[in-house]
C-alpha cells in the first residue's frame, strides 16, 4: 500500500485541505448532476412551456455540454494567466447567476430561451472544472499518492453528482415545481463561490514561478493571452456543434445550414493555423502535439462521446417505452453512484501499478459494451436485468477515463500550464458528448422520418455510439502498442524539455 505523503504546506492544517478539495469537488458533482438534472426532469420542462417541441429537447442537455466543452478552451488559459483561483471563484458566481436565471425562464414560455440559459450555464462550469484540476495539479507534487487520491475523490464525484442529481431534480419537479431545481443549484453555487474566497489557497507563487522576475509576473497577464485564436476557435466548435444538432431540425438542404457547416468548418481550420503558425502564444503550446497526449484524447474524445449518446437515450427508453416516472428513473441512476465510487478511489491504486494505456482501453471497452446492452435491451424486461448490468460496467468507464486522463496529462505537462491540462481533459469530455449526441439524434431523426418506429430509431442512433466507442477501443490499443516500451518518465521529459525551449525563445531580455 502507498505511503502517503505530507500535506502540502499552503494548506494551514488538515481541516483546510478537506475543505478546499470539497470545494473542487463540488464542481465537478455539480457539473455532472447538472446534466442529468435537466434529463431527469425534461419532459415535466417540455409540457410546461406553450409551445411544445419534441425536436429541442436534445439541447436541454446539448447546449450546456456544448458551453462546457467549448468555453473551457479558453478558460484554463485564462486561470493559468490571471491565476486559478481567481477565475474558479468567478466561476461559481456566474453559474449561480446563471442558475437563477435558467429557472426564471419558466416566465418566459420559451422553451429556446431555456436552451439559451442552459448555455450560459454551461460557461459558469467551464471555468470552474479546469481551475479547479490546475489547482490540484499545481498543489500536489507528480507522481504521489496524496495527488491520485484527490484526483481520484474528483473523479467519484462525477457519478455521485449525477445520481444526486438527478434524484433530487425528478422528486423536485415531479412533486414540486421544476425551477426550484435550478434555484437550488443557484444557492448552493453562491455558497461555494464564499467558501472558496476563504480556503481555496493562494498558488500564484507556485503557477507564475517559471517568470523570471517580478518585472514579468506583473506583465505576463498582459500579452499572453491569444484573442484571435480564442475568437476563432469558440466561433467555429459552437457553429459546428449547431449545425449537426440544427440540421436534422431545420433539414439539411436549408441554405442557412449549408453556410453554417462551411463556415464552421473554416473557422476550425483558421484557428490551428493561428496557433501553429501565427500566434505568438497560442492556447495550446506545441508542447501538447505529441502522439500520446494526442491518442489520450482521442480515446476520451470517442468514449465519452458514445456514453453521450447512451445516456440520452437511456433516459427516452425510460420514459417513452417503459413509461417511468421521473422519481423511479432517477433511482435507477443508482448503481452509478455505489460503483462509481468504487471505480474513481482503485483508479489512484490502479494507476501506480499499471501503465495509463491500458486503463484507457480498458474504459473504452467498457463504453462500448454500454451502447451495445442498452441497443438490445427489451423494453418489457426487468430493470435487475440488462439495464442494471450496463451501469455496473458503464460507472468504471466513467470513473476511470476521466481521472486517469487528468492524472496523466497533469503529470505531463509543466506547472505553469496545469488549468491548461484541467481544460483539454474536460474541453473533450464534454464537447464529444454535445457532439457526438448532435450526429446521433440526426440517426434517430433520419429513421423515425423513414419508419415511424420509436425504438428502431433509438437503437439506430446507439448503433451510431457503439461505433463511435468501437473505434475509440481500436485507438486504445494503439496508444498500448505507442507506450509498450516508454516509460512515463521519459514522456514527461520530453514535454518539459520543449516546454523549456519554448520559455527560452519567448523570454524577452530584463533590465536591471
Amino acid at each position: 500500500m502507498a505511503i502517503m505523503e505530507p500535506r502540502p504546506a499552503l494548506f494551514s492544517s488538515l481541516q483546510h485541505e478537506v475543505v478546499a478539495n470539497f470545494l473542487i469537488c463540488m464542481a465537478q458533482f455539480l457539473c455532472q448532476g447538472s446534466i442529468t438534472m435537466s434529463l431527469a426532469t425534461m419532459n415535466i420542462i417540455l409540457f410546461s412551456f406553450k409551445s411544445v417541441d419534441p425536436t429541442k429537447q436534445v439541447w436541454f442537455m446539448g447546449s450546456f455540454a456544448l458551453t462546457v466543452g467549448t468555453f473551457i478552451l479558453v478558460s484554463g488559459k485564462l486561470g493559468d494567466i490571471f491565476g486559478l483561483k481567481l477565475i474558479f471563484c468567478i466561476g461559481w458566481f456566474w453559474t449561480a447567476i446563471s442558475s437563477l436565471v435558467t429557472g426564471l425562464s419558466v416566465y418566459s414560455d420559451s422553451v429556446v430561451f431555456f436552451i439559451i440559459c442552459r448555455a450560459f450555464q454551461g460557461i459558469g462550469f467551464a471555468l470552474l472544472i479546469p481551475c479547479g484540476m490546475g489547482i490540484l495539479g499545481t498543489v500536489y507534487s507528480n507522481g504521489t499518492a496524496r495527488k491520485n487520491l484527490v484526483f481520484g475523490l474528483v473523479g467519484v464525484n462525477g457519478p455521485v453528482g449525477a445520481t444526486i442529481c438527478a434524484i433530487m431534480a425528478a422528486v423536485v419537479g415531479q412533486l414540486w415545481w421544476w425551477p426550484w431545481c435550478f434555484w437550488l443549484l443557484a444557492i448552493v453555487c453562491f455558497g461555494c463561490g464564499i467558501a472558496s474566497i476563504v480556503y481555496i489557497p493562494d498558488i500564484a507563487k507556485l503557477q507564475f514561478r517559471h517568470l523570471s522576475g517580478p518585472d514579468d509576473f506583473v506583465k505576463a497577464p498582459k500579452f499572453q493571452f491569444d484573442f484571435l485564436g480564442s475568437s476563432l476557435g469558440i466561433s467555429g466548435l459552437i457553429l459546428f456543434n449547431f449545425v449537426w444538432n440544427q440540421g436534422p431540425v431545420a433539414g439539411w438542404n436549408t441554405s442557412y445550414i449549408i453556410a453554417l457547416l462551411v463556415v464552421a468548418v473554416l473557422l476550425i481550420a483558421a484557428f490551428f493555423y493561428v496557433e501553429l503558425k501565427v500566434a505568438k502564444y497560442p492556447l495550446l503550446p506545441k508542447s501538447i502535439f505529441t502522439v500520446k497526449i494526442g491518442l489520450v484524447l482521442l480515446c476520451i474524445s470517442l468514449g465519452w462521446g458514445s456514453f453521450g449518446v447512451w445516456q440520452y437515450y437511456y433516459w427516452q427508453f425510460m420514459f417513452n417505452l417503459r413509461h417511468y416516472t421521473p422519481i423511479y428513473a432517477g433511482l435507477t441512476y443508482i448503481p452509478f453512484l455505489v460503483g462509481g465510487t468504487v471505480a474513481s478511489l482503485l483508479v489512484s491504486a490502479i494507476i501506480s501499478i499499471t501503465k495509463p494505456s491500458y486503463i484507457i482501453s480498458f474504459a473504452s471497452i467498457c463504453f462500448m459494451c454500454g451502447c451495445i446492452m442498452l441497443s438490445v435491451a427489451p423494453i418489457d424486461q426487468s430493470y435487475f436485468q440488462i439495464t442494471l448490468g450496463q451501469q455496473v460496467i458503464l460507472c468504471w468507464a466513467m470513473d476511470l477515463s476521466f481521472p486517469a486522463a487528468a492524472i496523466i496529462l497533469s503529470n505531463y505537462l509543466p506547472v505553469h500550464h496545469q488549468g491548461m491540462a484541467g481544460s483539454l481533459v474536460s474541453t473533450v469530455i464534454n464537447y464529444s458528448v454535445s457532439l457526438f449526441l448532435g450526429i446521433g439524434s440526426v440517426v434517430e431523426f433520419e429513421v423515425m422520418e423513414n419508419t415511424g418506429k420509436v425504438w428502431f430509431s433509438y437503437q439506430s442512433a446507439l448503433r451510431f455510439g457503439i461505433g463511435v466507442a468501437g473505434l475509440g477501443v481500436i485507438f486504445s490499443l494503439i496508444f498500448i502498442a505507442v507506450q509498450r516500451n516508454d516509460e512515463v518518465g521519459t514522456f514527461k521529459n520530453e514535454i518539459d524539455i520543449l516546454d523549456e525551449k519554448e520559455l527560452f525563445i519567448r523570454k524577452e531580455p530584463t533590465t536591471k
